[in-house]
């Protein structure tokens, strides 16, 4: 299908801080449904030589974030009571038939119903009292009961204990707050490139495009900027936020192989994309709204170079997440893909680090379409909330998705407090800012004055 175009201005805290947190949640035995996965491949060769046996018995956590049809994500966190391991092996045992897929954090092999995974370089060492974290995703028929017999350097660990499966159609006991706060309001920024050409403009067309500038309007961060300068970026745009009373909305778009080469080609490498996002999160001041990665989970597997995409995601939401963040996966719009489509994807990402989803970003097609088709994805999702990108979308759609002719500005950006699933609309696409070089526009991302006007003057409002 038709990408939704290009976005040309478009964050977890420090790993081991994260881990020694989740540690004392494991340690209660409560489980961990906030573990970190990392976006690192999974590797099919031998493990590793195992260190030393641990001297105590570990404890671990086994929770399976996602499930659909014939598919799974887990999470799996092991508390390590001491001494301190210098390089780490965790087996188990499935019971099922179960079939592990990709894993990150950590490099697995499976013969049999036996699995084994080993440390990668950087989460060797684990320290007494903290704990080792990884994620998967899996395959299953029939059933998928929890594995059992998990050793740590061949020491048994104490019995996982059953932890709610959150599956397509059930909601996640320790995911985000799905409810939005009842007061928010959006920041309006005034150091965008609208409200530049609001203060150089007179008259009349100040009037036109003061209706963009002073309105709240989502902020981009991407693989543009390094990973300190999108902490540093991030920090100064939701400290201003904060600074006005307001909630800042963040577009996170940075993710590998993005746009599949398209006008908004680019993305990190595989190897940098956590360090990237671990720093982004960083900068996280308050509790701003994200897009995470427009595009991404729209165009799953349709072009090399993506890596583990599901992993990057899972790990990005849970990053922003824990950083403050209140995380919407993008997943397209309605004229993408259908509503099984959609359901599927966002469940192989899962809830447990992710308010809700995103539609319309960049797009035009107009609100009742995008909302009926946000209410079939949530009651599928068990309720899940949404928002929708009603920058541009006045108008609806003429089919087009490259600066086309004739569009309005949208719905202003606003809570949406009834009995839908519908969180708020938000204006994610800088209206004014070119697609790219198409239908008369500059290059993607730059001002265009006439676009914008056009855009303004045909606002229904």
């Amino acid at each position: 299908m038709t990408p939704s175009g290009p976005r040309a201005r478009r964050t977890l805290r420090d790993r081991a801080s994260f881990m020694a947190a989740c540690a004392l949640v494991v340690a209660a035995l409560a489980g961990c449904d906030a573990s970190s996965p990392g976006p690192a491949p999974t590797s099919t060769g031998a493990p590793s030589a195992a260190a030393a046996p641990t001297t105590a018995a570990c404890e671990i956590s086994y929770v399976v974030t996602s499930q659909w049809a014939d598919g799974f994500t887990a999470n799996v966190n092991v508390l390590n009571p001491g001494p301190v391991l210098a390089g780490w092996t965790v087996t188990w045992e499935f019971s099922a038939g179960q079939r592990v897929t990709e894993l990150w954090d950590g490099m697995v092999a499976q013969a049999g119903s036996a699995v084994t995974v080993t440390n990668m370089p950087y989460n060797a060492d684990v320290g007494a009292g903290q704990t080792i974290s990884f994620g998967f995703t899996g395959t299953w028929a029939g059933s998928n009961p929890q594995p059992d017999d998990f050793r740590v350097n061949e020491t048994a660990c104490s019995a996982a204990g059953t932890e709610p499966v959150a599956g397509a159609g059930s909601t996640p006991s320790t995911d985000p707050d799905s409810d939005p706060a009842t007061a928010v309001e959006f920041f309006t920024d005034p150091q965008t490139q609208a409200y530049q050409a609001y203060d150089a403009s007179t008259g009349e067309t100040r009037a036109i495009v003061g209706k963009i500038a002073t309105t709240p309007t989502a902020h981009w961060v991407g693989s543009w900027l390094s990973p300190s300068q999108a902490s540093t970026d991030v920090r100064d745009y939701t400290t201003r936020a904060g600074a006005a009373g307001s909630a800042g909305v963040l577009v996170v778009y940075a993710i590998p192989g993005r746009d599949c080469g398209a006008y908004s080609a680019g993305g990190v490498s595989t190897s940098e994309y956590a360090q990237w996002i671990d720093q982004a999160a960083a900068g996280i001041e308050g509790q701003p709204w994200v897009i995470l990665e427009p595009d991404a989970l729209a165009q799953l597997g349709d072009c090399a170079g993506q890596g583990d995409r599901v992993g990057y995601l899972q790990y990005a939401a849970r990053s922003l997440t824990a950083a403050g963040a209140r995380v919407y996966l993008d997943i397209g719009h309605d004229a993408w893909l259908s509503v099984d489509d959609a359901v599927a994807r966002l469940s192989q990402v899962g809830f447990a680090d992710a308010a809700g989803f995103a539609l319309n970003t960049s797009n035009f097609h107009a609100t009742a379409d995008e909302q009926a088709y946000g209410e079939a994805i949530s009651a599928r999702l068990g309720g899940r909330p949404y928002v929708i990108d009603t920058s541009r979308n006045g108008n609806g759609s003429n089919g087009e998705w490259c600066n086309p002719p004739g569009r309005a500005l949208g719905a202003r950006p606003d809570l949406v407090q009834d009995a839908t699933g519908l969180d708020a609309f938000l204006w994610v696409k800088p209206p004014g800012e070119s697609d790219g070089t198409c239908n008369g526009g500059p290059p993607a991302g730059q001002w265009w004055q006439d676009g914008a006007l056009e855009l303004a003057r045909n606002a229904h409002w």
